[in-house]
């Protein structure tokens, strides 16, 4: 934790995105206190209610979905936790190159604590925290991280964080679409609709509010109260100056990397499953979808909506059978959540710059 005086700085140089954000850039992450927080517990009775009637309205057998997940090839299913991990270093230097590229100043820290190494496990960090609680509040300790450990500003930092969301939302939905594109041409199966509706929304609210730092900046500068105007500058100086055109393609080739990893991911574990008759395209798209719905901050790393998306996806488009499909997304998601719990608190234990 820092020191009196360090705290009260933050507070004064923190964007004031919401009580919680400030309150982690005040503090950074207490798992202690996360576990209490109201609105964690609220969202950890919602994914119950999820289970809930999930497991009342279909008809599972634990049996059966416990012999199908041994069946699993192994090998395969290894490769899947590469193809996942893999993307932590890419996303760390693509955080880099946002950050070198807004002029947020870590140059002299790039053999200590802004080095490669040190960047991976910030994100790291921020995953596991976006699965404790919801809100995505694990980006907001991103932020913190990067200050505590080289006193880089907050508001900067956050910046650059909101022009990687962009960057991920605008290529995961584009994949998305084109993976559906080559799937179903222009006929979409019902219940697709509510995936690509969710993802426009959200990619339109990163947009218009990106656009609306471009051209309404000053506008929005006389409506911020004064103590909070160099915060506000900062955040827009760092989000608008990540995206200079001479890095974008770039920038734009990382997030590719990044998305088509995310796919290989549920690849290897349809392969180690041994279910045919599911194109790469195919399972691109369930992937992107699943992915697509971690963006929500309803649930914590969007437990319960992603595993019931999955496999619904899985049996009613590509009539994969209710209990291998469950067996399929429980695998993937001990891979892409159930994994970043346990290897994210014994790095959140053991971390020194935490």
């Amino acid at each position: 934790m820092i020191n009196e005086q360090s705290s009260e700085s933050s507070s004064e140089e923190a964007p004031q995105l919401s009580a919680d954000a400030e309150s982690v850039e005040r503090e950074g992450f207490s798992l202690g206190k996360a576990v209490r927080n109201p609105r964690t517990l609220i969202s950890l009775v919602l994914v119950v209610a999820i289970i809930f009637v999930i497991v009342k309205n279909f008809d599972l057998d634990a049996a059966t979905i416990w012999a199908n997940m041994k069946q699993a090839n192994l090998g395969l299913y290894l490769l899947g936790f590469v193809a996942f991990y893999a993307t932590f270093p890419i996303r760390a230097y693509r955080w880099r190159v946002l950050m070198e590229n807004a002029d947020v100043p870590i140059a002299e820290g790039r053999k200590t604590w802004a080095s490669l190494p040190a960047l991976v496990e910030y994100v790291g960090l921020s995953w596991f925290a976006n699965c404790i609680v919801p809100a995505k509040l694990g980006d907001a300790y991103r932020g913190y991280l990067l200050k505590h450990n080289g006193g880089v500003s907050f508001s900067s930092t956050l910046g650059t964080i909101f022009a990687e969301r962009l960057l991920d939302m605008l290529c995961l939905f584009a994949f998305l679409m084109l993976s559906a594109w080559s799937v179903f041409g222009v006929h979409m199966p019902p219940g697709t609709g509510i995936i690509f509706g969710g993802g426009l929304v959200l990619v339109v609210a990163i947009v218009i509010g990106l656009a609306g730092m471009r051209f309404f900046g000053p506008h929005i500068r006389k409506i911020v109260p004064g103590r909070f105007q160099r915060m506000y500058v900062s955040f827009e100086h760092a989000a608008l100056s990540s995206f200079r055109p001479a890095i974008l393609p770039k920038l734009v080739l990382l997030t590719a990397l990044v998305w088509l990893l995310e796919g290989m991911r549920l690849y290897f574990v349809i392969e180690a499953m041994h279910i045919d008759g599911i194109g790469i395209a195919a399972i691109i798209f369930v992937a992107l979808a699943s992915s697509l719905l971690t963006a929500i901050p309803a649930t914590p790393g969007g437990l319960g909506l992603v595993e019931g998306t999955v496999a619904f996806v899985l049996t009613t488009i590509f009539s994969v059978e209710l209990n291998l499909a469950t067996a399929v997304t429980l695998l993937d998601r001990i891979i892409n959540f159930w994994s970043i719990v346990v290897f994210g608190l014994i790095l959140y234990i053991f971390s020194k710059r935490k």
